[in-house]
């Protein structure tokens, strides 16, 4: 029997890859609407904790938001091994948006804060001048960098210095919280906090008015904890349909390596939507919100997302061309690089402001990034197809 054939491909193909197309995009569509369930939840407990403004958006909120990009890889990482076929793959994908994250974040997210402050220049009362607090764009970079360093090194050792490597990092990561919720230039929000979506759901299935008095701006605490797990529920669900997806089109349709696919893909789902709250804060003249919400969220990727691909993976970097390793190491090195320029420059800076040139570099990385990758696709071969 012949195939039907549809611009030389056989219906089936095509017919299987729209539908894997459409999966793929509701798994973003599950990560995003997840984490947003669980910041608006988890916001209200920290106030039923009797948490501060600080300690809720620095760490409850701030976990909310990372969740999608940290449990991709854990539901990866799981899915290796419970599961003898696809596990290789898996593991790559886990791989690739550990690594994805500070890089995007390093690169692309600093670029466009850089670039919104020139394009907002004419509204702006600081023009086209960064005004942040020096001294928490330091401690934030500074973990950063230290706790990156040293997972790119875990690459390199093996047996127990491995261990020791993740162990320090879960530590150096709660040095930092400590530090950023006890230090003197923490922000206080003054906002209300949103209604508790399943707040208002209560109370509009009660028959009742969402009224300012009503369970979504006073909800009760059962709801509060119930909204947190669906939410969790619902980015698990929404990480383990990417994981399969990514697969999916990383062996049968693209012959893309996984690790590298997982590595673009992952973080523009779920790094940069949340990053584009840094361009209305700069809009705003919030230029110290706009860039701590990039360095916080790097702090936490470059500490405890890649202490689970350094114990729980093959931890792919390698200084060899042509390999999705040597992809991997390059996306590290770049970011790294981009930290220390901006380190470096509010360093050096004394005044609290900041020209955004330094922030531009980081576009002309990914740039060069996406140019390498492009050419181990297309040029070298590289593929994601098992050659065994």
């Amino acid at each position: 029997m012949t195939s039907v054939l549809v611009s030389g491909l056989p219906l089936a193909l095509v017919s299987g890859v729209l539908g894997n197309t459409i999966l793929l995009v509701g798994s973003f569509v599950l990560l995003l609407l997840g984490a947003e369930i669980f910041t608006n939840g988890v916001e209200w407990l920290g106030q039923y904790l009797g948490l501060g403004d600080s300690a809720t958006g620095s760490v409850l909120a701030a976990v909310g938001t990372a969740l999608p990009e940290t449990l991709i890889p854990v539901i990866a990482i799981l899915s290796a091994y419970l599961s003898g076929e696809g596990s290789e793959s898996a593991s790559d994908i886990g791989v690739g948006a550990i690594l994805g994250a500070p890089f995007l974040l390093a690169t692309i997210a600093m670029f466009l804060v850089g670039v919104s402050v020139l394009v907002f220049s004419g509204r702006r009362d600081h023009g086209s001048e960064f005004y942040v607090n020096d001294e928490s764009t330091q401690r934030d970079l500074f973990f950063f960098f230290v706790g990156y360093v040293l997972a790119v090194a875990a690459a390199f050792v093996t047996g127990i210095a491995t261990v020791v490597i993740g162990a320090f990092l879960v530590f150096w990561y709660g040095l930092y919280l400590y530090r950023t919720i006890s230090a003197d230039d923490m922000v206080e929000g003054e906002e209300e906090l949103d209604p508790l979506y399943l707040g208002r759901v209560v109370e509009r299935l009660g028959g009742g008015p969402a009224t300012d008095d009503g369970r979504g701006e006073d909800p009760a605490g059962w709801t509060v904890g119930l909204q947190t797990l669906i939410a969790l529920a619902v980015i698990i669900g929404g990480a383990q349909l990417f994981v399969g997806e990514v697969s999916y089109f990383s062996n049968q349709v693209l012959s893309i390596p996984a690790a590298v696919l997982s590595l673009l893909l992952a973080p523009f789902a779920t790094e940069l939507p949340e990053k584009f709250n840094s361009i209305i804060w700069i809009a705003d003249d919030k230029d110290t919100l706009a860039l701590g919400n990039i360095t916080g969220a790097m702090a936490f990727q470059g500490t405890l997302p890649v202490t689970l691909g350094i114990l729980f993976t093959t931890w792919d970097l390698t200084l060899q061309w042509g390999t999705t390793g040597f992809l991997n190491a390059l996306s590290a090195v770049l970011a790294l690089v981009s930290a220390a320029i901006l380190y470096v420059r509010a360093r050096r800076d004394t005044t609290d402001s900041m020209h955004p040139a330094p922030f531009l570099v980081g576009g002309l990385f990914y740039a060069l990034f996406i140019g390498i990758v492009l050419y181990h696709v297309f040029v070298i071969g590289l593929s994601g197809v098992p050659t065994h």
